[in-house]
């Protein structure tokens, strides 16, 4: 399967958009019309990442700064713009994980 071997991140994706499929109250949550990921997810997918590229395991900072950036998120104005904060805050210092949010933030 070349297309797999090449477009890796095809399949996170997936195995991603199964997650935002499952329970809303597990995964994440709709306020207004944004989906918002939970800490689950965010956890779940950095696990996924780590499974398929390898990486460090544990926190640097903890899970508990994702929602010091939900707030953040929550304060911007348009979508895309939420977006960015997200991925922003998610891939830049000070880090939820050990490896420096690069797991988490590749997949975003």
């Amino acid at each position: 399967m070349v297309g797999v071997a090449k477009y890796p991140f095809k399949r996170i994706g997936r195995r991603l958009r199964k997650l935002e499929a499952e329970l809303e109250g597990s995964y994440g949550f709709v306020e207004g019309s944004v989906w918002y990921p939970s800490e689950r997810f965010i956890e779940e997918a950095h696990e996924m990442v780590l499974e398929e590229y390898g990486g460090h395991t544990g926190y640097e900072t903890g899970i508990h700064l994702y929602n010091v950036i939900l707030g953040q998120v929550k304060a911007t104005d348009g979508i895309y713009q939420k977006a960015a904060v997200l991925l922003r805050k998610l891939s830049t210092r000070p880090c939820i994980y050990a490896d420096g949010n690069q797991a988490c933030a590749r997949d975003c």
